[in-house]
């Protein structure tokens, strides 16, 4: 018998939780009988949050937005360096600039696929991480399967929140499955709480494991349909979430707008695992329909920000941090992207500075002359301050905007696709001239979408799906017309970047390495 690693590790993890602490209990005596009390039901909910960790909240966003050169980070902790170390640079003149030490990022990350690279192995972290959420979604819906809940209120009022808390548990499986299917070449369908062996060792597809992840995002749906009681449903659900996300976006979901959400999520499966050029009209209409029926401007969102609670983000261990300290640096990609007279650049971009970022001759590609603002000083992204700065969990109202400007333009509604570029622009204060109206041509309402996204969705968990599907971070792809601090500290405006980064990453050993896949299983490792 096979045994999934990671999912064996969240058995021993059951967490009390109240609103604002999410403190373990019995780590090592588990009492699942604990969770057939609605108190115990609603920590072991609140207790998803903490499974995500470091691992997720900083290695793993931090990865993905790096990789879509949103930002860089050229330090060598969790192999950052190679996670964003680009194969070659061509500058104006021709000088070929390649890396100065290591290969190419796919050679560096499979060199250090292995165990004993702990937290630097950069395919383990968010394999870990959500595969421990999974286990616990798994654990939640379990509990709520059998008759022995014992759950307050009336009829409705106890239909009403263990469906909320089935809806819970779905949600975060169809965010994993959507994440671990986005990122990896394969996946494990696991759907049973383990605390021992498991009988699967058959990985599937990514293209299957976003499917399961729609799935459950339907189940999710399902489950709210069940809803008739909201006055139980929002008291019980302003309990499974940290009482500290409540502000900004995040807060009570109701239905109807969590229904909403999930119908974003499944637009953005669509559009993160297809490149651009392989879209057919078919595609674009349903990400059309999907966003259309997607996130409104007021809806509540999941959301994370800072906190000083232990295993959860901390004051320092996520991006809106580490972008202020110079562990990550803003890059000059991400700035070039920026339209002049955008009201978001004054608010949020100190520079041009000094050249900073390649001191230690790692590449040119880390270097650049930006900063970040502060919120407290009127900044919109970033915060040494806790509490301050807020970070969408799943998808956000301008991301849904953005998928619907994409759909029009796509498919030749070039005018009503330009008008929520526009509406994403007001809605973040940008002061932009609108750029409907103006008799753009598809390519040139191409290119204020692509900008946008860029910009609009920053910190918003899509840079590197971006970066993918336009074709711009795998090998023969690239990026033209870049802005490029070269080793003498000037600046050359029109670089060629060729990134040549993995498309899908592999399977991390931590797992083959107890859990050796089946004779049909799809490739668990790239070429």
């Amino acid at each position: 018998m096979k045994k999934i690693f990671l999912t064996i590790l969240s058995a021993s993890l059951l967490f009390s939780c109240s609103k604002d602490s999410l403190d373990l209990v019995n780590p090592n005596s588990p009492n699942p009988a604990v969770l057939k009390t609605e108190e115990g039901l609603t920590r072991g909910a609140l207790g998803i949050y903490a499974k995500f960790g470091l691992e997720y909240w900083w290695l793993t966003l931090a990865n993905h937005d790096i990789m879509g050169d949103a930002f860089t980070i050229s330090a060598g902790n969790y192999s950052w360096r190679w996670i964003n170390q680009v194969s070659k640079i061509t500058l104006s003149d021709g000088t070929v600039l390649t890396p100065p030490q290591g290969g190419a990022q796919g050679t560096e990350l499979k060199n250090r696929n292995d165990r004993s690279f702990g937290n630097d192995n950069a395919f383990y972290n968010e394999w870990a991480a959500l595969y421990l959420v999974n286990n616990q979604a798994n654990l939640l819906l379990d509990v709520t399967s059998k008759d022995d809940l014992t759950m307050s209120g009336s009829a409705d009022a106890v239909t009403s929140k263990k469906a909320l808390i089935r809806a819970f548990a779905y949600w975060w499986k169809g965010f994993v499955y959507s994440r671990i299917g986005s990122i990896y070449i394969a996946g494990v369908q696991a759907d049973k709480f383990e605390g021992g062996t498991l009988l699967n060792s058959n990985f599937v597809t990514h293209d299957a494991i976003v499917k399961l992840g729609n799935d459950n995002f339907d189940a999710c749906a399902a489950e709210l349909n069940k809803v008739t009681n909201e006055d139980a449903y929002n008291a019980l659900f302003a309990r499974i979430i940290p009482g500290f996300t409540m502000g900004g976006k995040g807060g009570v979901i109701s239905p109807a707008a969590w229904k909403r959400h999930l119908n974003t999520y499944k637009a953005r499966n669509i559009l993160a695992n297809k490149k651009v050029a392989q879209m057919t009209s078919a595609d674009w209409t349903n990400v059309l329909t999907l966003a259309t029926a997607g996130l409104a401007k007021d809806d509540h969102i999941f959301t994370m920000r800072s906190y000083d609670v232990k295993d959860l983000v901390g004051i320092t261990a996520w991006a809106p941090y580490r972008l202020l300290n110079g562990w990550d640096l803003p890059s000059e990609r991400f700035v070039q992207d920026i339209k002049a007279g955008d009201k978001r650049y004054t608010r949020n971009v100190i520079g041009p500075v000094t050249p900073y970022g390649n001191e230690r001759n790692r590449g040119a590609q880390y270097s650049t002359r930006w900063r970040l603002n502060d919120i407290r000083t009127g900044g919109d992204w970033v915060s040494t301050t806790i509490g301050m700065a807020e970070i969408p969990v799943g998808c956000s109202y301008e991301e849904n905007e953005l998928m619907i400007a994409e759909a029009n333009i796509y498919l030749n509604n070039i005018e009503e696709g330009l008008k929520h570029v526009d509406n994403v622009r007001d809605y973040q204060k940008s002061g932009l001239p609108h750029v409907s109206g103006t008799g753009l041509s598809q390519a040139d309402a191409l290119e204020e979408l692509r900008r946008e996204r860029r910009i609009g969705l920053f910190l918003k968990n899509v840079a590197f799906y971006d970066a993918r599907r336009w074709g711009i971070t795998a090998a023969g792809g690239g990026r033209k017309h870049a802005w490029v601090v070269k080793p003498n500290n000037q600046v050359d405006t029109d670089a060629t970047i060729e990134y040549n980064y993995l498309e899908y990453w592999d399977v991390p050993q931590n797992e083959l390495d107890f859990n050796t896949p089946s004779s049909v299983s799809a490739p668990v490792k790239s070429n």
